[in-house]
């Protein structure tokens, strides 16, 4: 049916309903369809007439990360000469389909699909890199975060566990940058993507429209990622209902239909000993159904490719190399003794020449213009860009524009197109609006346990409420319960549009527990409760860091609960400044960190004339440098401390002790007014965890030093104590979980299991 105007053209094709109690099963449906196998005879394909060749297509399959097999076989394509005059793809296929038929070359598409960035926004994994900097506090604290809204008397929840706007992002830039035709059919090689309608359950073949939201429509795993609205329809990945489109291939115009299906193979019987390996069968049998249809579709001079991925999952992203290179030499093993396919390079080179794109010549960005906000002000929006009127076109730049425009989370989608005013050209940013005001809950876990009766337990929460007005003001509340009891709560109201300065009024209850050694021998053991409050003023410095300042009061209450009856209780009002600078670059899996720097600063100055009953000074210093490959790295930290020649209470001393604090020791053994301490610890990545379960586990080996003192005079060389540890690691779904064994400088023996972050960086 044709629609005017900016409207897409479907194709429906009438498939029977997909079932209800199915579908919200389906999460993993991109590419778990089975494979069947097939041979030709190359004495059966077709030999072109003098002056006549046949029609090729290609049917690209779904298989989501093993869909860059695709890319191989574009390469060898290429290679053996053999010209492709179609395309449809579904799903991992109609991304590699549509970006090939858009006028990218296949070495340019290896390029993409190996970039890490794009890797992990593709597997919903964003680099801390592209995290603003409060967002990488919460993932250093919290394992899980989750949205909400809640909007004319209903609930809003997330619609896949992968947000959609990062691929969109994605996929819209690439497109952008070679200005393809929205009809399909004028691109440099006519494409079909393959969707599915989730209301009816019926094919939808987009032919029409934007590129990159047909391609995002076709790999929309129901569960994975949002559906796309499209003319009317809330659309999903196609392999649902057609993973390997020879049909639409057919209904193109093709002779000679080259079939390439990536899709999982069936999981083993011995696997299948649970609900989960259970439930993923069903749906690999189901989508099996139509691919085997496809297949047995194909006719005689038809090509069926299937490249032997193995292990590659539908979600290993960061083995598109592997997956390329496999697809390559499958191809090549089905196509070269495919001669009748293959031109002359004189009549490959006349048939590259009549299917490159030139896009339209860019000068420079004449203007700038927002379009789809209605209660978001532009000027924040703006404040976001980097790109001005008046400078040359640069497509990576537009790229963080997006990026950082969506990272205000205001929006499911942001996009970019090429506008035209006149003679003018420039940009338009179209932004769709959320229908509430997003809500975030966040999750987290420690766990500590020396095996030897010291173990600390904590659950944590979080709750953020954003869009409080223009300026993107945020209530920011934090809770945790187990050994350590808190509740914090703070309103952070940025300043300008740009959210470059801010003030935050806050407010705070603690309720934690102090130890006291006499050597080996724990002696005391205090209850300490704090109830503060404080206005901050600061700065934010990118993505990269925070400065904040501002006065701090409260109150508190520190008793022995286990100790002698003589030891002294505390009863102290707190007034002072308080300063907190941090600095956070780290990548790789949280809690192992491959490279980059994270740096804390801590003052507090308690003084009489701000109402504090002692007066005393408090400044910390801590640091972590990773150097690494992404397999192997070097971890030094460092914490630096003092009291500044006066005399904290205890309540307020440093402490040191516990795994990767001088491991051996016991949880804060040594206490002081000073402290030094200085560890280098070996990481080194063994292997991956199964997606479901999290990313990578390590072996790791430590070197520590360090000591706490009661003046600066005592500090010295000869007064350092030493540790090392050995561990094994891994970044579960639970969060860093280390499991491992202390050596102290006296040769005492400890076992830790630790989940949450063992490094001193909150």
């Amino acid at each position: 049916m044709a629609r005017s105007g900016n409207h897409h053209f479907f194709r429906l094709a009438t498939m029977a309903k997909i079932p209800s109690t199915w579908v919200a099963g389906l999460f993993l449906g991109i590419g778990l369809c089975g494979s069947a196998l097939a041979a030709v005879d190359p004495a059966q394909v077709p030999t072109p007439n003098a002056g006549s060749r046949p029609r090729i297509c290609l049917a690209l399959g779904g298989g989501g990360a093993r869909g860059a097999a695709h890319v191989g076989v574009l390469e060898a394509l290429q290679q053996l000469r053999i010209p492709v005059d179609c395309i449809a793809g579904t799903s991992g296929g109609a991304i590699v389909g549509g970006l090939y038929a858009s006028g990218f070359t296949a070495q340019e598409l290896q390029a993409t699909l190996e970039r890490p960035d794009l890797q992990a926004s593709m597997a919903g994994k964003q680099p801390r890199s592209l995290l603003s900097y409060p967002d990488k506090q919460y993932q250093l604290e919290y394992l899980l975060h989750v949205e909400f809204g809640y909007a004319r008397g209903r609930f809003f929840f997330p619609e896949g566990i992968i947000a959609g706007g990062d691929p969109e992002r994605i996929l819209n830039v690439l497109t952008l940058a070679t200005q393809p035709n929205t009809d399909f059919s004028k691109l440099p090689i006519p494409f079909r993507a393959v969707a599915t309608d989730i209301d009816t359950g019926a094919e939808v073949v987009l032919d029409h429209g934007s590129l990159a939201e047909a391609m995002r429509a076709s790999m929309s795993v129901p569960g994975v990622y949002p559906p796309v609205q499209l003319d009317g329809h809330l659309l999903v990945d196609g392999g649902l209902v057609d993973n390997l489109p020879v049909d639409v291939a057919r209904q193109m115009g093709a002779d000679v239909v080259i079939a390439v299906n990536v899709s999982t193979p069936l999981a083993k019987p011995d696997s299948l000993n649970n609900v989960v390996g259970v439930s993923l069968q069903v749906i690999i049998l189901m989508g099996n159904q139509n691919v085997t249809r496809s297949i047995a579709s194909l006719k005689t001079g038809d090509v069926l490719i299937q490249p032997d991925l193995g292990d590659i999952s539908a979600v290993d992203f960061k083995r598109a190399a592997d997956a390329i290179r496999i697809g390559r030499e499958a191809a090549l093993e089905a196509l070269a003794p495919l001669h009748g396919l293959q031109l002359s390079p004189q009549a490959y080179a006349q048939y590259q020449a009549q299917h490159v794109h030139v896009p339209e010549a860019l000068g420079s960005v004449d203007f700038i213009e927002i379009r789809g906000n209605h209660y978001i002000p532009t000027a924040m929006i703006r404040a976001r860009m980097v790109t001005r009127a008046g400078e040359r076109w640069d497509f990576q730049r537009i790229n963080r524009d997006l990026e950082h425009v969506y990272r205000l989370n205001y929006f499911t989608k942001v996009t970019a197109s090429i506008g035209h005013q006149g003679s003018r050209t420039g940009l338009v940013i179209s932004v769709d609006e959320k229908p509430w005001q997003p809500n975030y809950l966040y999750f987290g876990l420690r766990i500590a346990d020396d095996f030897e009766g010291g173990s600390e337990y904590g659950l944590l929460f979080g709750w953020t409420r954003t869009e409080l007005n223009e300026f993107g003001g945020e209530w920011r509340n934090q809770f945790q319960i187990g050994t350590t009891r808190r509740v914090y709560t703070e309103l952070y109201q940025p300043l300008d549009y740009a959210g470059d300065v801010f003030a935050a009024p806050h407010a705070e209850y603690l309720n934690t527990l102090s130890y006291i050694y006499s050597g080996e021998d724990l002696v005391a053991q205090y209850g300490t409760r704090v109830i503060r409050g404080g206005f901050d003023f600061g700065g934010e410095f990118g993505n990269l860091a925070e400065l904040r300042f501002g006065p701090s009061y409260g109150h508190v209450i520190s008793q022995p609960h286990v100790g002698a009856s003589t030891l002294p209780n505390y009863h102290d009002t707190l007034g002072g400044l308080r300063l907190r600078f941090g600095l956070d670059s780290l990548q790789g899996d949280t809690g192992f960190p491959m490279s980059g720097s994270y740096l804390t600063l801590n003052g507090f100055w308690a003084r009489d004339w701000l109402g504090s009953d002692v007066n005393y000074d408090r400044l910390e210093l801590t640091g972590v440098q990773a150097f690494g490959d992404g397999t192997h790295s070097l971890v030094l930290t460092t914490d630096i401390g003092s009291s500044m020649h006066t005399q904290m209470p205890f309540y307020d001393e440093f402490t040191l002790g516990g795994f990767l604090s001088l491991s051996g020791l016991r949880n804060q053994q040594l206490r002081g007014q000073q402290v030094l301490s200085m560890h280098v610890i070996y990481l080194q990545r063994v292997g991956n965890l199964p997606s479901v379960l999290g990313n990578g586990w390590y072996v790791g080996v430590s070197l520590e030093g360090g000591n706490v003192w009661d003046s600066t005079q005592n500090i010295s060389a000869h007064g350092l104590q030493y540790g090392s540890a050995l561990f094994v690691g891994a970044d579960t779904a639970l969060g860093p979980v280390y499991l491992g064994t202390g050596f102290s400088q006296s040769g005492h023996q400890t076992f830790y299991l630790y989940i949450g972050l063992p490094f001193n960086l909150n």
